[in-house]
């Protein structure tokens, strides 16, 4: 029907028609719409493409600019060093052979500043050397030299030294021993700029330029392309001076970090009965900012706290003039005219004291608390669930019965196998010779009349020890032998297992692991005693990083010639200290006073004898001390293996108990004897972790003797029957990479059955591998 129909309307679609509109004339002209928006433009619509190269464009100059920045920094750091105002140039002489008398080089470098009308500054220490101004260069220098040949005098002193100058012989050898040790021990440890002088003396020009060759080529196989040049007059010291001031500087990582001192001026101030007093050090602040209120390190003598920070007026301070003369010709000669100004300088002095209640302290170890690692009696609830457990381990541990003939002891009945299991006594020959041949009438005979009332049961876990009769006198030549050929195989880590001493007494702390990799390890399971004494980082990276940004309050600006006031200091320490012995100080970080685990990555220095656990002399940066190294391997994975002796070859990681240091550093390792001091490794500071697992591993190795396809009887591995029962879960494994474990014991000797993946050969050897935790020796 056409009523109950539904019409919809038409919906029209994007296509239709649409009419301008009526323009009645009252529309805004162009300066109407001008005058509205009053001046402002319509923002155009950047393309998003357009966009995003803009502000990558953006960022590539803002790195520029900042790499820019950062490298002006670094070079004007470089430029200012022994220029105007900031602290002299070191330059270090060191002799490499003992010839070369340094002091007589020193009073012939002194006529340079004689010649340029500047009279070199003496420093009242005789180590602290001279400073002396060159105004042609407009360069301060201050050229001192060590107090001996002694590593540790030179070492130090290289340190601080922004130029090492090294001084070799014109003779045929130009290096001796001595100086092959030193410098060893310089590059080891990291130098700035270098180079070599010769001292020609009165060789003959042929003589001296075959040696010339000769020490050159020897020069360049441990530096690298180093010219060497000779030193003989005045114009040639000029040009040794010229070319040290224009040298790239590169030195430790560590100086540019903190703050150190090259000691010019010494005083010491206490009472007539004191032991302790007052040592006033003087020199330039070099490096970084000077905050009073952290401890100083004087190397060989401990940390101090500082009492004040004096600024006083730099003695050598000079001020270079150009000015012009007439020469012989009547022509006008330029020059340069050097005077000391330490009297007329502006500079005022002040004086920056610690706070007592920001001042760090001087604590070295922990205090432990003996009541914290007690426990406590255990409740009677805990009781109860032990009693539970017991009771409940009793009713699993059920008797294994046998089927076994009538008569048969207990011990014999330990020797009989189970009927799915055929055991080969002979070879695989006899074996076959065997099931070839027909049974006798008798033996089928008597194998049909056996019946059930013939066997008896036994519990195996009843046996008798005193009725054993099996090896009641071992071979001992057998086991000799066996030895001996297992030791010609350099096996690592075997060990033998003792036979008047239980292996579960012998062993009792090493534990055996699935896999080495993957088998968790807990960190923080049976510490030792003395890691109550030492501190820990919640993360140690942290740490350094905040501290490197931490801005100082009261703080002294590098250059300046300053006074440090450190309290405390022993009176033997100015009674021993020798004043041609150098003396240098370090500013420290906080926590850097306290004992935790170091770890150093280190390379063995030429072909040493060194075992685990020797006491040896470590060179950590600016620290010098003895302790007992523990040796593991340097790879990835939350356990490592002890290395018994230092690898000839390779790196090691040598972990010890020692005052804190942040990273950089450096680490040179000496074996004393006869009281001198043999560098025998090199290395670096890996971190700072009391937490990391370092292993010991141990190998107790067996033989098989009888085989039957996957299982096989194992003996000499151990001796008595509580040995095998004690480490039955430990995996078992041989030298041909079969696994297997250990299922019982038979007898009382030690023997025990095995099964293995596969099935063993003859001439293979069982091993069980147990692991315990070890720890560095505390010798602070």
């Amino acid at each position: 029907r056409l009523g109950a129909m539904v019409t919809t309307g038409h919906n029209p679609g994007i296509w239709k028609q649409q009419n301008k509109s009526h323009k009645h004339g009252r529309h805004r002209s162009k300066s109407q719409i001008d005058g509205t928006n009053k001046g402002r433009v319509e923002a155009t619509r950047m393309r998003r493409k357009h966009r995003k190269e803009l502000q990558k464009v953006d960022r590539r100059h803002r790195l520029q600019q900042i790499r820019s920045q950062k490298r002006e920094q670094v070079l004007l750091k470089k430029r200012n060093v022994g220029v105007g105002g900031s602290p002299p140039h070191l330059v270090l002489l060191v002799p490499l052979h003992k010839s070369v008398d340094t002091s007589a080089f020193s009073d012939f470098m002194k006529l340079i500043g004689t010649s340029d009308d500047c009279a070199p500054v003496e420093a009242p220490l005789t180590s602290a050397g001279f400073t002396m101004n060159v105004g042609r260069l407009k360069h301060r220098f201050q050229i001192f030299q060590p107090g001996s040949v002694c590593l540790h005098d030179v070492a130090d002193c290289a340190r601080v030294a922004d130029a090492v100058v090294f001084l070799v012989s014109a003779e045929k050898e130009a290096i001796d021993e001595t100086g092959f040790d030193i410098l060893s021990c310089l590059l080891a440890q990291g130098i700035s700029s270098h180079g070599a002088w010769v001292l020609r003396g009165v060789l003959f020009v042929k003589l001296f330029s075959s040696v010339l060759k000769e020490s050159s080529n020897v020069w360049n196989n441990m530096l690298g392309r180093v010219k060497l040049l000779q030193v003989d007059t005045e114009s040639e010291a000029f040009n040794m001076l010229r070319m040290v001031a224009g040298m790239k500087r590169k030195g430790p990582g560590m100086l540019d970090q903190r703050s150190y001192i090259l000691v010019e001026k010494m005083e010491f101030q206490c009472g007539v009965e004191d032991d302790r007093g007052v040592l006033k050090v003087t020199g330039h602040i070099r490096g970084s900012v000077l905050d009073v209120n952290r401890l100083v390190h004087l190397p060989g003598w401990g940390d101090y706290q500082v009492k004040q920070v004096d600024t006083i007026v730099d003695p050598s301070l000079c001020n270079v003039q150009k000015i012009s003369k007439v020469g012989a010709s009547g022509d006008e000669v330029f020059g340069f005219h050097a005077t000391w100004s330490s009297m007329s300088c502006d500079l005022e002095e002040e004086t920056i004291f610690s706070d007592p209640s920001r001042i760090q302290d001087l604590v070295l170890e922990a205090d432990p608390n003996p009541m914290e690692g007690e426990q406590t009696w255990p409740t009677e609830e805990e009781i109860m669930e032990a009693e539970e457990e017991q009771a409940d381990a009793m009713k699993q541990s059920r008797k294994v019965k046998k089927k076994v003939p009538r008569g048969t002891s207990e011990y014999q009945a330990a020797w009989i196998l189970d009927s799915d299991e055929d055991w080969r006594e002979g070879s695989s020959e006899e074996e076959e010779e065997e099931m070839q041949s027909p049974p006798h009438d008798g033996g089928s005979q008597v194998s049909t009349q056996m019946d059930d009332d013939d066997h008896m049961t036994i519990p195996e876990s009843e046996i008798d020890e005193s009725l054993s009769q099996y090896d009641d006198t071992m071979d001992e030549d057998d086991l000799a032998r066996f030895r001996e050929e297992r030791n010609n195989e350099l096996f690592p880590d075997e060990v033998d297992t003792p036979a008047d001493t239980p292996a579960r007494t012998r062993f009792q702390r090493y534990r055996g692991l699935k896999s080495f990799r993957t088998s968790p390890w807990d960190p923080k399971e049976n510490l030792p005693s003395d890691y109550a004494r030492i501190f820990q980082f919640q993360s140690f990276d942290r740490t350094r990083k905040r501290l490197r940004n931490q801005e100082v309050d009261d703080a002294t600006c590098v250059g300046k010639y300053v006074t440090i006031h450190l309290m405390n200091v022993p009176k033997v320490f100015v009674t021993s200290h020798r004043a041609s012995s150098p003396l240098t100080l370090f500013a420290m970080y906080p926590h850097e006073q306290k004992l935790s685990v170091l770890h150093f990555t280190l390379k063995q220095h030429g072909e040493h004898s060194i075992r685990n656990k020797d006491k040896l002399l470590f060179q950590c940066g600016f620290r010098r001390f003895r302790s007992k190294v523990i040796l593991s391997q340097h790879t990835s994975g939350s356990k490592h293996k002890v290395e018994r002796y230092f690898p000839k070859t390779g790196i090691v990681v040598a972990t010890v108990y020692a005052p804190i240091m942040f990273p950089p550093a450096n680490v040179l390792v000496y074996k004393e004897r006869e009281g001198d001091a043999l560098l025998v490794a090199t290395g670096s500071l890996y971190k700072i972790d009391p937490d990391r697992i370092i292993t010991k591993r141990i190998v107790l190795s067996g033989h098989p003797f009888r085989i039957n396809k996957r299982a096989a009887t194992v003996r000499y591995m151990f001796f008595n029957r509580d040995d095998i029962n004690w480490f039955k879960p430990v995996e078992l494994r041989t030298k041909y990479g079969r696994r297997g474990h250990i299922k019982e014991p038979i007898g009382t000797h030690g023997h025990m059955k095995c099964f293995f993946d596969s099935q063993l050969t003859s001439q293979d050897t069982v091993l069980m591998t147990l692991y315990k935790r070890v720890f560095p020796k505390w010798s602070i």
